[in-house]
């Protein structure tokens, strides 16, 4: 076997192994004296000694160890304070998910609510304005925190503690409803309302809907618009942290999306975290689905840009794999108008005019009529083809027929 040797030149190479080994034995002889101190005494002061001493020593993390585990378990082990500070202090200490199940133990509030709805009337507030009531143990204290009704486009956070026997509203936060969509002006707290512990602080969760109970003007369409909000009030600082999901409500599920997602990453507090972590744990919310509403939106669509007795009309263009396209293949009575075949159904609350262009192998929403909600209401009942592309169309408004012309081609009512 041939071995090769590495020379360097007699300069560098003394220089470089003399200063080397120098520069080790000195650190190294430093440490390790210091370290065994640590691990001889277990004390505080020779822990904190090293630390400041050397940082940046392989054996820091060892010593930050000992360090935290002797602060630790000298805590007052009921003071939740203690456990507080210790976090400051010690973010990430190998202690810090201990110090926080510490906390949420000591935060635990004995009030039920019943007990903290009664505790809330004797605090002044008024029982018919009261949606929610919840006990919350904060820093040592127990506290009952009610949210009242809106007023003026703000609801109300109430915090009761005792005083002198007493319990006494002790701070108040008026809170802008979030929402995006000035349409939807009922507001409704949801049953999900727990404490939970972010930075060492006892935060309140709650979270609300933002809906309607109004229909489309024209179309009759019930309007299922939602805004889900979801909630953190801060004990420590009277802060509302909240972030919105906004969407369209089918039974508990809400195809949405959140515009708020932006506020999570690096630079995200711990509050706008939990909620974006809250956001996509919850299986009610769910990612829009543009084909399950196409048809409410066609509708919908199509009296946007039709007034009220106009004229002239666009037709809105129907894919042909939608839900009206299906309907109108399904539809038994169809009628073949000129160059078109013309179908009329009932769907989304809605009588319509479907048509089908031969040529061109495309289909169109022609003609929206609500259904009838009373005896006087205007209904569209039938229709049949005349000479070219005309199709001639029966409406009554009780018993008496009203009745119209659709020119296909030209889109002309008359």
């Amino acid at each position: 076997m041939n071995i090769k040797k590495l020379f360097l030149p007699a300069c560098l190479s003394a220089a470089v192994l003399t200063g080397s080994a120098g520069t080790i034995n000195a650190q190294t002889k430093a440490e390790t004296k210091l370290y065994k101190s640590v691990l001889a005494k277990q004390d505080l002061k020779t822990a904190s000694k090293f630390l400041a001493k050397f940082p940046n020593s392989t054996y820091a993390q060892q010593v930050a160890g000992i360090r935290d585990s002797i602060v630790f378990f000298n805590l007052d082990g009921n003071d939740v304070t203690a456990y507080v500070n210790f976090l400051e202090n010690n973010p990430k200490s190998a202690y810090a998910p201990r110090a926080n199940a510490r906390i949420e133990q000591l935060n635990t509030s004995s009030i039920s609510n019943p007990q903290a709805f009664g505790i809330a009337k004797e605090a002044g507030i008024p029982e018919q304005e009261i949606l929610a009531v919840k006990g919350v143990k904060s820093l040592n204290k127990e506290h009952v925190v009610a949210i009242t009704a809106p007023v003026s486009g703000k609801y109300t956070l109430h915090v009761i503690a005792q005083e002198n026997g007493e319990w006494k509203k002790v701070s108040q936060v008026e809170e802008m409803i979030y929402t995006n969509d000035t349409e939807l002006g009922q507001f409704k707290l949801t049953p999900e309302i727990y404490t939970v512990t972010l930075g060492g602080a006892q935060h309140l969760f709650f979270a609300y809907t933002n809906t309607t109970d109004k229909a489309g003007k024209r179309s009759n369409i019930p309007n299922n618009n939602i805004e889900y909000v979801a909630n953190l009030y801060s004990m420590a600082d009277n802060s509302i942290y909240n972030v919105l999901y906004s969407g369209k409500a089918v039974g508990d599920a809400i195809y949405g999306s959140t515009m708020d997602s932006a506020q999570g990453g690096m630079m995200a507090t711990p509050q706008q975290t939990y909620l974006l972590r809250h956001l996509r744990a919850n299986e009610n919310l769910k990612p829009y689905d543009k084909e399950m509403f196409r048809t409410q939106e066609t509708i919908e669509w199509w009296y946007e840009n039709n007034p009220q007795n106009a004229g002239n009309l666009q037709f809105g263009i129907i894919p042909a794999e939608s839900e009206l396209a299906r309907m109108f293949t399904e539809n038994k009575e169809k009628e073949k108008v000129g160059q078109y075949t013309v179908a009329m159904f009932d769907i989304c609350y809605n009588t319509v005019v479907v048509v089908y262009n031969r040529e061109d192998q495309r289909y169109s929403l022609a003609l929206c009529q609500p259904m009838p909600q009373g005896k006087n209401s205007l209904e569209l009942n039938t229709f049949y083809g005349e000479k070219g592309n005309t199709l001639v169309l029966y409406y009554y408004k009780g018993n008496t027929p009203i009745k119209k012309r659709l020119n296909l081609g030209s889109k002309r009512m008359y």
